[in-house]
């Protein structure tokens, strides 16, 4: 018994320690954190813009998001927002003489990749340089580079050209073998709406075969043109080498044009010297993202009109949400703070959503329409998506703009859930029994599949709220329904495609968006933006940095099949008929 207390003793010492090392290394760079002076951006400076990881729409509010202890500062890019804001502010800024990108292997998707590249198309009018550098580069690295003034290369790295691909993982087979059988009601002519297909089959069938095509046709042919045209290339030959596999190694993509010449990373550092006229040991002075955005002079307390920016990302779901994922609950609130703001004169609804929940759609489209009633412009602006609930959300708004890659529409209903008769009976030997009241009291019941009476319900249901999504649309954007029937059926398109044939207003990034509600509402140009929701707790994703939430933890356990569970946790959120696109759309 001693021995235990002994041992009892010595782990509750450790763990104390432990904690106690943990706490001051915390406190340590708290203490760092608020010593520290406003960042300031030095004269003759390069920004340092890196795109290596997957932007969001905005930063997340974590204080320790990739911290640098030596620096004592965050070295995050942050988020979409956060890194146009900073190019915009680099352009005007006379201390900034040039950017350095490193974006070889960004995890963007095609619409913020766009929306960055068209602010540093607009950055170069200032006459400052854009040098890129990177060991490799993938497609849309290259794609986001291309607009560099001279693209450098690692000599034995690497430059992906190779076409655009989608892949779909399909379930079928295996929920087979498991003894589970899937229970899927769409609406009635909703050929195009896929998010079901990797449930009912095991290959894709011909109606989303024909819209992937259109969809990848249409950003490799965004992607050929924009490389061709910064790059003076033919966009024919891009296609060529893509078809033959040319681009071996870096240096034929040199030779190609692709890129500007293979070097290293010191001479990459040589030729930003030269750049700034500084010598050869001289510091070059780098500034982050963060740095330019917080390095500008504090005014007083504005009192002046406003322009809300109300940002909404990822799937759709009933209840609070975070910031990468839409609560309705939480979207509802921050949309009635702005109705009731009176000096918020315009509102700008930043939309990256594949859908979710019809329920927790149309509590938000509720909230949507009555800041429209209040006399307020709304704006919708797309990111990468807008598709099903996403699109639903924001089908009424007085003008969508949405970027040319953007996936849109998806215009359709679904409902899904699982039955686990076999599994349950013939391979567990568990056996339900119960009683009820009325004939369909048990409707949806684990352990059975529907019955005849029981999926006529259902499709009644499904179709009765596709023919709600149908009427919106139609009010919304002044088409007749039966036309938007047409488009519909579960399609999705790309925002080219939804330009042609009604679904968006105009094609542009942000800042488009806000400049069409501002003028909507006869706003100065410098009118202030302010954003909505408020943002996470930092606590919480202080936590998350430190790998102490429950996702991280579960990332750790389960490796290389956490994407699995994600998806399953993401099937068990969808309460209700669906409104989603369904699949996670990996394009590379």
């Amino acid at each position: 018994m001693k021995q235990f207390f002994k041992m009892l003793f010595a782990s509750l010492l450790a763990g104390v320690l432990l904690f106690g090392v943990v706490f001051l290394i915390f406190v340590g760079i708290v203490a760092s954190l608020s010593s520290k002076s406003e960042p300031k951006v030095e004269d003759n400076s390069v920004m340092r813009l890196n795109l290596n990881m997957i932007i969001n729409e905005r930063a997340v509010d974590n204080p320790f998001a990739n911290f640098d202890p030596f620096s004592g500062e965050s070295q995050s890019s942050g988020g979409l927002y956060e890194i146009i804001d900073a190019i915009g502010k680099a352009k005007a800024d006379d201390r900034i003489k040039g950017i350095y990108l490193q974006s070889g292997l960004s995890f963007a998707g095609m619409g913020a990749l766009k929306e960055i590249r068209d602010a540093l198309v607009d950055f170069k009018e200032s006459g400052k340089f854009i040098i890129s550098y990177s060991e490799i580069y993938s497609q849309k690295g290259l794609y986001i580079s291309s607009v560099a003034d001279s693209i450098f290369v690692a000599p034995e790295g690497g430059v992906e050209w190779t076409g655009l691909s989608s892949t779909i993982p399909f379930y079928l087979r295996a929920l087979e073998k498991a003894g589970v059988k899937p229970q899927v009601i769409r609406g009635s002519n909703n050929q195009f709406k896929s998010a079901v297909e990797p449930f009912l089959q095991d290959s894709i069938s011909p109606a989303n075969r024909e819209q992937l095509t259109l969809l990848l046709g249409d950003m490799w042919t965004l992607m050929c043109n924009e490389i061709a045209e910064s790059r003076n290339l033919n966009p024919a030959d891009l296609q060529v080498w893509a078809d033959s596999l040319s681009i071996a190694n870096p240096q034929v993509a040199a030779d190609f044009g692709l890129v500007s010449r293979t070097t290293y990373v010191d001479e990459v550092h040589t030729v930003l010297r030269n750049m700034l006229e500084i010598d050869e040991d001289d510091d070059i002075n780098y500034a982050s993202v963060s740095t330019v955005n917080k390095s500008k002079t504090q005014k007083g307390k504005y009192t002046g009109d406003r322009v809300a920016v109300v940002f909404a990302q990822g799937s759709i779901n009933s209840g609070t949400g975070d910031d990468l994922t839409i609560g309705s609950d939480r979207l509802a609130k921050a949309l009635r703070k702005v109705r009731k703001d009176d000096k918020v004169k315009a509102v700008v609804l930043r939309i990256n959503s594949p859908g979710g929940s019809t329920l927790a759609s149309d509590i938000i489209l509720r909230e949507i329409e009555l800041i429209r009633e209040a006399g307020k412009p709304i704006v919708a602006s797309y990111g990468d998506l807008a598709a099903s609930g996403g699109y639903y959300i924001s089908c009424t708004a007085d003008k969508i703009v949405a970027q040319p890659s953007t996936i849109t529409g998806s215009i359709g209903v679904f409902g899904l859930f699982f039955t686990g008769e076999e599994l349950l009976n013939d391979k567990i030997g568990i056996r339900y029994d119960r009683v009820k009241t009325a004939e369909f009291a048990d409707l949806g019941s684990l352990d059975r599949d529907m019955r005849p009476e029981e999926k006529a319900y259902m499709q009644n249901m499904v179709d009765y709220f596709y023919g709600r999504f149908l009427s919106l649309v139609a009010e919304g954007r002044d088409l007749d329904s039966s036309y938007v029937d047409e488009i519909g059926q579960g399609r999705v398109w790309t925002g080219i495609q939804a330009l042609e044939n009604g679904l968006v207003d105009t094609l542009g990034g942000l800042q488009s968006a806000i400049a069409i509600a501002r003028n909507m509402a006869d706003l100065d140009d410098d009118v202030r933006l302010v954003q909505y929701p408020k943002k996470q707790d930092p606590f919480q994703e202080i936590l998350k940095s430190l790998g102490m939430d429950e996702q991280s933890r579960m990332k750790k356990e389960l490796g290389s099949f956490y994407p699995l569970y994600k998806k399953w946790k993401e099937m068990e959120s969808h309460v209700g008929l669906q409104s989603h696109i369904g699949f996670d759309l990996m394009i590379e």
